[in-house]
């Protein structure tokens, strides 16, 4: 089953293992003119470059990303950063999930293979300018960003132990580093591109496939990206783009940081629970509880842990929690011992999340559980599948998930079936908790009413379809 997956641990893990020894110059297809800069009359006020003086004002329209590509399954394309290369590996069933990024950086592509004992990566991650970078020409900022990158520890370890020359100062190249630590390789490449850092991360211990990396690597075209969107040549002929447009393997760093900026969920209404129903009338939804179940009191004000994470930020910037329902407790025991019911209502728009709209989109169905898996909340999902009732279509997802998402590791994990879907612009989702998987199967969910839809019995109409 083809599964877009959120990276492993184990990446992140190898690749604090390795240091730098040594700087090689990598052979690559040179720039030979240069594209137009400050100083070919361009007007920054509409370039999709930005300038990141201190004192210039945030874009207030959606300029062209840093993340913006084009994606086929062999071949990526950066249209921010106008460079292209053939990939060493197919795409299909080999994209990672990343999970979002800090706010300075940006994942522009991120693959993945296993096969046997063999096993290798390929990403390719973008860094910010220093911001109130003003200096007088494109080269000395490529420069002054080279000389920062290498004095903070350039790629994968401490500072070389003699200066980088200046013939590797400038954009219009990758140069990289190779590390090998007994079977397993690493290679990191990097260049300036409009101020920018761009690096690609190899790791792999499979020899074919780290000299199908090194090849492409040595075959990237660089071009000019136009304000259009489009790039050409450095002599400005068009340059037909092969590929899908794409924008990364997570959300795009622009629209995070939008909107925990303007925290866009805020806005959806929260609407009333009253004895043994919730109504919500702006988003024309009713859900009458399971028998013996009570609504717990909503926390309109409740802040965010201080050391909240950039998934939990953006999650809670673009969602409401509508309603948690619990059974009434017996005596001298509490709700915490016991199943829960949560309902969330997400903008998948504002988390960029393509969801499931007929019964045959498998790939966005896998793309939402991988979604809700790096959101951290959500806990693990083992399998996922879609179903209608009453001409609403279901996302079902299966799997476990923490008592405590931000408590201890080893807070008890709980049985979980999530039912996921979209009505009025939003993302209805009913996450079911159970300390077992036999109590979670007899779990009663209650009724709902979407719009003037008939009325649905969650759980019984969604498993009498297994």
């Amino acid at each position: 089953m083809f599964r877009i997956r959120p990276a492993s641990l184990q990446i992140a893990r190898s690749l604090r293992l390795f240091a730098i020894a040594l700087f090689l110059l990598a052979g690559t297809s040179s720039l030979l003119a240069q594209c137009a800069t400050q100083d070919d009359d361009v007007d920054l006020t509409t370039h999709p470059i930005p300038t990141f003086k201190a004192d210039k004002p945030p874009v207030l329209e959606e300029p062209i990303l840093p993340e913006a590509g084009f994606l086929s399954d062999t071949h990526y394309t950066s249209q921010f950063f106008g460079f292209s290369l053939d990939l060493p590996m197919n795409v299909q069933g080999h994209e990672i999930m990343m999970a979002v990024m800090p706010e300075r950086e940006h994942a522009l592509l991120s693959l993945q293979f296993e096969k046997g004992q063999q096993n290798g990566y390929i990403t390719i991650t973008a860094r910010d300018p220093r911001p109130g970078l003003d200096l007088k020409t494109p080269d000395q900022q490529q420069q002054a960003q080279m000389r920062m990158w290498a004095q903070n520890g350039g790629p994968l370890g401490p500072p070389p132990a003699f200066p980088i020359p200046e013939y590797m100062l400038h954009s219009g190249r990758f140069y990289y580093s190779l590390r090998h630590h007994g079977g397993t390789f690493a290679a990191q490449y990097w260049t300036a591109i409009n101020n920018y850092m761009v690096k690609v991360v190899i790791g792999t211990n499979d020899k074919d496939f780290l000299a199908k990396a090194r090849k492409a690597m040595t075959q990237v075209h660089f071009y000019c990206a136009q304000d259009d969107g489009t790039l050409t040549t450095p002599d400005g002929k068009p340059v037909k783009i092969v590929g899908e447009p794409y924008q990364g393997p997570t959300v795009p760093t622009f629209r995070v940081n939008q909107a925990i900026r303007e925290q866009p969920g805020k806005n959806i209404s929260i609407g009333e629970a009253s004895n043994r129903s919730y109504r919500n009338a702006d988003l024309g939804l009713q859900y009458v509880f399971p028998q013996g179940w009570q609504a717990l009191p909503q926390d309109k004000t409740d802040p965010p842990p201080e050391n909240a994470s950039r998934e939990y930020q953006f999650l809670h910037a673009c969602s409401q929690t509508l309603l948690r329902l619990v059974p009434q407790p017996a005596p001298g025991s509490s709700y915490r011992d016991g199943p829960m019911i949560v309902l969330r209502a997400l903008d998948y728009n504002c988390l960029s999340m393509r969801t499931a709209v007929t019964l045959a989109d498998k790939r966005p169905l896998d793309e939402v559980a991988a979604t809700l898996e790096q959101m951290g909340e959500f806990g693990q999902i083992d399998t996922d599948q879609l179903r209608t009732v009453s001409d609403h279509l279901f996302m079902v997802f299966h799997g476990t998930v923490s008592a405590d998402p931000r408590g201890e590791e080893l807070a008890q994990r709980l049985s979980q079936t999530i039912y996921a879907t979209r009505f009025n612009k939003l993302l209805l989702v009913w996450s079911l908790m159970a300390p077992t998987t036999s109590e979670l199967e007899q779990l009663p969910v209650g009724r709902i009413e979407l719009g003037d839809s008939p009325a649905i019995e969650l759980h019984k109409s969604l498993r009498a379809q297994n």
